[in-house]
């Protein structure tokens, strides 16, 4: 459609001709026009968003991811504090091998078990002031060969005399460690391996350690002699 300026039409032509146009969807009306409106659909879509996340919408429901994993680091925080206690671990024999030799005389002779208690029933059994075997883990059964000079190499049984004498024994192929001389009681007796330590805090009057550090610890004892 032509609107023709003429005259003092002219004005009224021109708002005919603006009018018509945005009717028909030929131009955009100007700024200002329902801008109330606009600025409250502007509005309300913040609010939906904000109420969204509020009510657990893309924001929340991450919010809510991360309070799960928070849950599960709690659990793996617990899990790694029982890990962290070597004597929480379950009986097994890390070595997988197993004297079946019975009383035969050897030094490898039944691992775990009372040395000084079963030498004392024997007239043949040399007499042993210190015994007792060495593990990787806290319970592992009776007859088990414990930690291996083989394998754990440098582990070491440091013996303090009351007369502050030093005793130094290192585990044998079955993680049996053995001494026969003189020793001053009360005496002190650490395990090292590996720059760590592991001691006993109260001077002891028996050197038959395999008595009270049996599979599930008898006398005081949380189990076995383990490796620190």
């Amino acid at each position: 459609m032509t609107i023709w300026p003429v005259g003092n039409g002219r004005g009224r032509a021109r708002v005919v001709a603006w009018s018509l146009a945005i009717a028909f969807g030929l131009v955009a009306p100007p700024l200002g026009c329902s801008s109330s409106s606009s600025s409250a659909g502007e509005a309300s879509g913040a609010g939906g968003s904000a109420g969204g996340m509020a009510a657990g919408g893309s924001d929340a429901s991450s919010s809510i991811s991360a309070i799960g994993d928070a849950g599960g680091v709690g659990e793996d925080a617990s899990s790694a504090d029982a890990a962290a206690d070597p004597f929480a671990a379950q009986p097994v024999c890390t070595s997988g091998l197993t004297w079946s030799k019975g009383d035969h005389g050897s030094s490898l002779m039944n691992p775990g078990l009372g040395c000084i208690a079963c030498h004392s029933k024997s007239s043949e059994a040399p007499t042993l002031t210190l015994g007792g075997t060495v593990y990787p883990t806290a319970h592992e059964p009776d007859l088990c060969d414990g930690a291996t000079s083989a394998i754990y190499t440098g582990a070491t049984i440091v013996v303090t005399g009351a007369d502050q004498k030093t005793i130094s024994l290192t585990p044998n192929a079955a993680g049996n460690f053995l001494y026969q001389g003189p020793l001053a009681l009360p005496f002190h007796i650490k395990l090292t391996y590996m720059g760590r330590e592991r001691m006993m805090g109260v001077a002891q009057t028996s050197g038959d350690c395999n008595s009270c550090h049996t599979q599930d610890g008898a006398n005081g004892a949380p189990g076995r002699i383990l490796l620190p």
